[in-house]
């Protein structure tokens, strides 16, 4: 008898959860769109070749979502271009829905920038903000230069290398010391 019971109750519970089931779906499939309006569907727009934030403003306007699902080295494109997208341009899309975009990290190569004759701070930072890394590889007398500035380079400026090699810097030590010369005494005869 008991069991009987639990059995009659467990299918009452059943139907009720099958029913609250039903009537959510139908809610979610039916009701709402028909009182909230179903989402729009948009042509995607041809983003590529536009710089990102470009790329971000027109896809926002066609109220589309905008991921960087990748970034990579481009020697045609500048740094933050897109590349790429998916979906493909005139595709239809529905409003809200992502557009995956490759975007452009710049040259993997960069120029030793000119750095003759700059103080060693004024140097690093140029070369830093290059995408490249500084290193003292020796001190040189110079009478051409003030000591502490770069008297030369390697690689030498203007070569092409990528980023984030190390540049070795050279620099000087100023005008060499001359030795003092010793007075020689005469002695008279």
């Amino acid at each position: 008898m008991k069991n009987a019971k639990l059995q009659k109750s467990l299918y009452i519970v059943g139907i009720g959860i099958g029913i609250i089931l039903v009537v959510a779906f139908l809610t979610s499939q039916i009701v709402y769109p028909i009182l909230l309006g179903r989402p729009g569907v948009v042509e995607v727009p041809d983003v590529t070749g536009i710089s990102l934030t470009q790329a971000k403003r027109v896809l926002h306007e066609k109220r589309l979502h905008v991921v960087v699902s990748d970034s990579v080295w481009s020697e045609e494109t500048k740094v933050e271009y897109v590349l790429e997208q998916q979906p493909e341009p005139g595709s239809d899309l529905k409003h809200d829905h992502a557009v995956y975009l490759v975007i452009s990290r710049g040259s993997r190569e960069v120029r030793v920038p000119d750095v003759i004759g700059s103080q060693y701070h004024r140097a690093y930072i140029q070369l830093r903000s290059s995408g490249l890394k500084a290193v003292i590889a020796d001190s040189l007398y110079s009478d051409q230069y003030p000591a502490n500035a770069v008297v030369r380079c390697s690689p030498a400026v203007g070569t092409k290398v990528n980023k984030q090699s190390s540049v070795r810097l050279f620099l000087s030590r100023g005008a060499e010391p001359v030795a003092p010369v010793a007075e020689e005494e005469v002695f008279p005869f």
